[in-house]
């Protein structure tokens, strides 16, 4: 455990807020870097909670492509058999961008791979896309190749709703949009205890650094993502995020924001990383961050 004088600097690295207790353990799984985790306390809200513990697994950014094709495959199948097989995970949510698009035979073909691997995962999976995804196929028809109806929607686990958001577009590139038809039905579906989950991030996070986005920060967001928060900022726990392909935490428009760090491709230098992260639900949210290599 890192000594507690050590807290504030940590707690400020990460923008951390008086409300949110950070740890930091030094048992991060085959790496000795060590892992993060976040539990999350609203002494200020109020939510109805039956204590009932589940736990759910959470990848983005896989970018499953030619190059480092082997490589990726196998930490797909560690984070299965050595990481989120270790605990009883209830449901798995991809958070987009399964493949690094190519020709549409190729993402075709990698497309199906990722489904034959997730169709025997350890829980139930539910895909988000990513703006790669949609670069050479429809909606429908990602649809169709990973027999799921849409993307955006909730799922109740226990006693805690998570949503899911549909963040890309078929013609606008990296950027998201949510888009009015899909914030009307959140604004009629978001509940006061929501885990809101998107491909792009809806919290503000210091990108001015990061190697894909820092010249180009408004791909990083949907671009109605004011219009968005409005509509969480009083009933939503923590959104949870990838795309942008670092990791974080902040707060921003009264919400917390979590950003996973990409499965692979996080860095040019860094092309296959095994990144995940583990969701406990209760009386709190505990978040954990881990990496198989």
């Amino acid at each position: 455990m890192v000594a507690i004088s050590k807290r504030e600097e940590y707690a400020e690295m990460l923008h951390m807020y008086a409300s949110i207790e950070l740890l930091v353990t030094d048992m991060w799984p085959l790496t000795p870097v060590g892992r993060w985790v976040y539990v999350f306390e609203y002494p200020d809200k109020e939510y109805s909670k039956d204590g009932s513990m589940s736990t759910v697994g959470i990848i983005t950014d896989i970018h499953l492509r030619e190059t480092y094709h082997d490589e990726i495959i196998e930490r797909l199948y560690q984070i299965r058999d050595e990481q989120m097989n270790e605990t009883q995970i209830s449901h798995t949510f991809i958070l987009g961008d399964l493949l690094q698009e190519s020709t549409k035979h190729t993402d075709r073909k990698h497309l199906l791979e990722i489904k034959s691997i997730f169709d025997n995962w350890v829980s139930p999976v539910t895909y988000l896309l990513g703006n790669h995804d949609v670069a050479t196929h429809s909606k429908d028809e990602l649809s169709a190749i990973l027999d799921q109806d849409r993307f955006y929607g909730v799922i109740r686990i226990n006693d805690q709703a998570f949503i899911y958001l549909d963040s890309v577009r078929e013609d606008v590139g990296a950027r998201g949009v949510i888009g009015p038809d899909q914030r009307s039905w959140l604004d009629r579906t978001v509940s006061s205890d929501a885990v809101v989950l998107s491909h792009h991030p809806l919290g503000r996070f210091s990108i001015s650094d990061n190697v894909w986005f820092g010249d180009y920060p408004e791909r990083a967001y949907p671009w109605d993502r004011k219009e968005v928060l409005t509509t969480l900022q009083e009933t939503a726990q923590v959104s949870v995020s990838g795309h942008i392909h670092q990791p974080g935490r902040t707060t921003f428009r009264g919400l917390s924001h979590i950003s996973i760090n990409a499965m692979s491709k996080e860095t040019p230098k860094n092309p296959v990383s095994g990144n995940y992260a583990l969701l406990n639900t209760g009386e709190s949210l505990e978040l954990t961050t881990g990496r198989a290599e």
